[in-house]
C-alpha cells in the first residue's frame, strides 16, 4: 500500500518528461547505487520517521508511462511538495543558455535568494552536486563550458526546492541544445508542460553594431534579422490562452558585457540586485530592453514578447567578460543574472511581496 510522507494525500502532478499524471507512490521508489544504476528502495520495514524522511530525500520514483519512451525517474521530493515550477532555457546553441543557467544556480548556491525572502535547497542532493561540479564550479573557475549535446530524451539539468514562508515548490530547469529546441519530435514533448521560459538573445546574432564585428569574426558568427529559430519553434509548440502563450516568459539579452557601454545597457548592468525587484522596476527595465532590441535588432528578436501574455525583458551577463583561449582569464563576474529568475518567480507567485498579476504585463 502506498503512503504519503508529511501527511500528504495523493496529489497528481504532470510528469515533465511524458506529460502523464503521476502521484507519489512508495511502492515505486528507487535509489542510485555507486554505478548510478537504479535499484529498488523498500521502506516497508523502516518505521523511524527521521530515517524515512532522509531516505525519501534521496529517492527517485519510476514513472509508470514507459510506452514508446525510455524508463524515466523523478526525484521523490518533486512529488511530495507544492506545485512544480518548470523553467526552460531557450536559445540557439551558442546563445549562452548554459553559462547563464550555471551563473543563476551559482548565485542561488551562494545564498542570493535570501535577500528576497526565499530559501533554496537541492531537489536531489547528488544530482545537484553533479551539476555544481560539472557546470557551476568549472565556470566560476574561469573555464568555458561545453555546448549542450543533442539528446533523444530531454532531462532537466538541475532542480531546487524553493520556499517562501510555509510554502515549498520544486523548481526544475531544462537546458537543451539549440538544435534540439528546433526539433518538433518527442524530445521537445516536455515543452507542453513548461511553466516558464527564459529566452536568451545572443547580441552577436541580434545586434548589427559595428564594434561587435571583430568578435563575430573571431567566433565565426553573423547577424540574423530573422531572429532565433528556436524561439518560434518553441512558441509554436506550447499551449495558448486565445492568441497568447499562457506561460510566464523572460527575454534576456545575454553577453551584455559586450554592449556595456551603451547607455541603456550600462544603466541596468551596473544596477544592484540586492533590492527586491518591484513591478515598476521590472517594467522600466523591460521598456529599455524592448526599445534597444527593437531599434538595433528588429522585431523578430522580440517574438516572445509579442506571443506571451506575461513577459519581462532584461540585460545580463553570465561571465562579465569575453572568452579568450577557451576560458575567462580575468575571472567570472556575473551581472544581473538573478533578476530574470526573480521575475519568473514573481510571475509564478513564488516571490514574496510581488503581485503575479502586475509583473510581466
Amino acid at each position: 500500500m502506498s503512503t504519503y510522507p508529511m501527511g500528504l494525500g495523493p496529489r497528481p502532478v504532470v510528469c515533465p518528461y511524458c506529460l502523464d499524471p503521476i502521484a507519489f507512490d512508495e511502492d515505486r521508489l528507487y535509489v542510485r547505487d555507486e554505478t548510478s544504476t537504479f535499484v529498488r528502495l523498500d521502506l516497508t520495514g523502516e518505521h523511524n520517521p527521521l530515517r524515512r524522511q532522509d531516505a525519501l530525500r534521496e529517492a527517485f520514483q519510476i514513472c509508470g508511462n514507459t510506452a514508446g519512451m525510455p524508463e524515466h525517474y523523478l526525484p521523490a521530493p518533486y512529488l511530495t511538495n507544492g506545485e512544480p515550477l518548470t523553467v526552460a532555457m531557450v536559445g540557439s546553441s551558442r546563445a549562452g543558455k548554459t553559462h547563464l543557467l550555471a551563473s543563476m544556480i551559482g548565485e542561488v548556491e551562494r545564498g542570493a535568494l535570501d535577500a528576497h525572502g526565499l530559501k533554496a535547497v537541492p531537489l536531489h542532493t547528488d544530482s545537484h552536486r553533479s551539476y555544481l561540479d560539472d557546470r557551476v564550479l568549472r565556470l566560476r573557475a574561469g573555464e568555458t563550458l561545453a555546448h549542450t549535446e543533442q539528446t533523444d530524451f530531454a532531462e532537466f539539468a538541475d532542480g531546487l526546492l524553493v520556499s517562501r514562508g510555509g510554502t515549498t515548490r520544486p523548481v526544475v530547469f531544462f537546458d537543451l541544445s539549440g538544435e534540439d529546441l528546433e526539433r518538433t519530435g518527442r524530445v521537445t514533448r516536455f515543452l507542453a508542460a513548461v511553466s516558464a521560459f527564459i529566452f536568451v538573445v545572443d547580441p552577436l546574432r541580434a545586434l548589427p553594431l559595428p564594434y561587435l564585428d571583430a568578435v563575430r569574426d573571431r567566433t565565426k558568427q553573423r547577424t540574423d534579422d530573422l531572429g532565433d529559430r528556436s524561439f518560434g519553434t518553441v512558441l509554436d509548440r506550447v499551449g495558448r490562452d486565445g492568441p497568447y502563450v499562457d506561460a510566464a516568459a523572460a527575454i534576456v539579452v545575454g553577453k551584455s558585457d559586450l554592449i556595456r557601454f551603451e547607455p541603456a545597457v550600462a544603466r541596468w548592468l551596473t544596477a544592484p540586485e540586492n533590492a527586491r525587484p518591484s513591478a515598476r522596476a521590472l517594467r522600466a527595465e523591460s521598456r529599455d530592453v524592448y526599445a534597444f532590441l527593437r531599434h538595433h535588432g528588429g522585431p523578430a528578436w522580440l517574438k516572445p514578447f509579442a506571443d506571451c501574455a506575461r513577459c519581462t525583458l532584461h540585460f545580463a551577463s553570465a561571465t562579465g567578460g569575453q572568452e579568450d583561449a577557451g576560458g575567462f582569464p580575468q575571472g567570472v563576474r556575473p551581472r544581473r543574472v538573478l533578476t530574470p529568475l526573480l521575475s519568473v518567480f514573481a510571475m509564478c507567485g513564488l516571490l514574496p511581496g510581488a503581485d503575479p498579476q502586475e509583473v510581466g504585463l
